[in-house]
């Protein structure tokens, strides 16, 4: 094995970092147009002020929770995740904090600027354009800002981390769970609460989506049901 796998520590400290946003510059100018041979008061034309364009990811968003994993979820979207190009996407809920991160070109793990406060939820991160900056997203940790506490952190992993057939070898007596075109495995790992429900996807033939669930929904559905729902949070492009 090349290294222990790590799991909500790394993410959990991306979350207490503050915030910032970016910046769109005013690009409105005047014109100012020629006399006329018998105007005796020359016209000066103002043109209407370009609005900033702002890059926000097109995404669309449902009312309430359909996945029966986030509770008091007020909606969902899916976001895109990857580490060089985007390969899946994750549903996560619109009013939910979330704090990620991209690999950089030297496989260095690197913040995305508007995902890196404790206070933005989704959908601000959304309306801001924090996930359409050009970098991939490949880590983050999402909490409920609710009494439930429920948290998700996910990562992905490339073979010079820990391959697919590393996991299977790592978690020998994980549950085989999806299908044969996207794999999936359940077990559990020791996370920030302790013991906590595990699920990694195949989400490519070089990466692996690990997602591990901090919450109460062990206890009220079984191990079982919960890895199948976390395993439906990922649709693979």
């Amino acid at each position: 094995m090349k290294r222990k796998i790590y799991l909500a520590v790394m993410a959990a400290a991306v979350i207490s970092m503050a915030g910032c946003g970016k910046k769109t510059a005013d690009t409105s100018t005047d014109a100012t147009p020629e006399p006329t041979q018998e105007a005796t008061v020359t016209e000066e034309a103002t043109p209407e002020a370009e609005e900033p364009v702002q890059d926000t990811q097109e995404a669309e968003t449902t009312s309430g929770d359909e996945t029966g994993v986030y509770p008091n979820a007020t909606g969902l979207t899916e976001v895109a995740m990857g580490v060089t190009e985007d390969i899946c996407t994750f549903k996560a809920p619109l009013n939910y904090v979330l704090a990620g991160g991209y690999y950089d070109e030297n496989n260095e793990e690197q913040t995305i600027e508007g995902l890196n406060s404790a206070t933005t939820t989704v959908e601000e991160a959304l309306a801001a354009g924090s996930f359409s900056t050009g970098n991939h997203l490949a880590f983050f940790t999402m909490t409920s800002l609710d009494a439930d506490q429920t948290m998700i952190t996910t990562g992905m992993y490339t073979p010079d981390i820990m391959s697919w057939d590393d996991f299977k070898t790592y978690y020998p007596d994980a549950k085989e769970i999806g299908d044969t075109n996207v794999p999936g495995l359940l077990y559990h790992v020791e996370a920030i609460s302790g013991q906590s429900v595990a699920v990694a996807v195949k989400v490519s033939d070089d990466v692996t989506l690990q997602i591990v669930y901090e919450g109460s929904l062990e206890d009220e559905i079984g191990e079982d049901e919960l890895g199948q729902r976390l395993y439906n949070l990922v649709t693979v492009k």
